[in-house]
């Protein structure tokens, strides 16, 4: 393993969660502004010229933020075209096989769940256990622990006639139900992880279908110049929004199918 790679893992954890000092004094009597949780993000990227930049930054712990760097935790294999590997040694470079063919990993984003420092204003509120065989036998072989962000595919042959689609992308954790997928809370820090591939696509990870990074919608909302900015930042392979390509499925939740396939 490179040093560099070692680097871009090495995360304080004890300095993952951070508070902004930055609150308004008591002392003319107006209430004190809530402070904002910031949080340490890892990146690295795939450059123009093949080499690898690793940077870490220190950021809001808001859903831009969160979703870009919290799908898969330490120890997921991941397809590769070598075989399995698990997602703490990928490197941007690495050719995963994916729902759009091989492709090369272009920007692996991460950060670390301490127990115990998160509140109601980030959304690492839980992880999700998905157990073996939830899905049907060896799907997944093993249990499987992902982060908020993780989506995987849904199919619904009525859809079809509904949305034109009988494949979408839902939130892992919108099926947690206490038995074949958990949520759970561990008992130490925890390193997360997202991958960003060429194109928009899924990857298979025990057997299930889950999505690759792309910031969907969320990179079209208002947002002051500079958070843009900050989060632009962190990828340095990419020039303009438009670089981030199409999503290649529709993203929905469990409720709005449900909903749909009982009309």
């Amino acid at each position: 393993m490179s040093s560099l790679h070692q680097s871009f893992r090495s995360v304080d954890d004890a300095v993952s969660l951070q508070i902004s000092r930055d609150t308004v004094s008591l002392r003319d009597g107006r209430p004190r502004r809530a402070p904002s949780l910031m949080r340490k993000y890892e990146a690295a990227a795939l450059l123009p010229d093949l080499s690898i930049s690793f940077k870490s930054h220190v950021a809001p712990a808001t859903p831009l933020f969160e979703e870009a760097t919290t799908a898969f935790a330490r120890g997921t294999l991941v397809p590769t075209v070598r075989g399995l590997v698990a997602v703490e040694d990928l490197l941007p470079g690495d050719y995963l096989e994916s729902s759009e063919g091989a492709q090369p990993v272009t920007w692996i984003g991460s950060t670390t769940y301490v127990p115990g420092i998160e509140d109601d204003a980030t959304t690492l509120a839980y992880l999700a256990r998905i157990t073996s065989d939830a899905f049907g036998p060896g799907r997944p072989l093993g249990d499987v622990l992902v982060g908020p962000a993780a989506r995987m595919v849904l199919q619904r042959g009525r859809l079809k006639s509904l949305i034109g689609q009988d494949r979408v992308l839902v939130p892992v954790s919108d099926f947690a139900d206490g038995d074949r997928i958990v949520r759970v809370t561990p008992g130490g820090a925890v390193q997360l992880y997202h991958l960003m591939l060429g194109r928009h696509g899924t990857i298979r990870v025990g057997g299930i279908e889950m999505e690759t990074y792309h910031p969907g919608k969320a990179i079209t909302q208002p947002m002051g110049d500079a958070l843009r900015a900050l989060f632009l930042s962190m990828f340095p392979n990419i020039d303009v929004v438009q670089d981030f390509g199409e999503l290649t499925m529709t993203r929905t939740t469990r409720e709005v199918i449900d909903s749909l396939t009982a009309m």
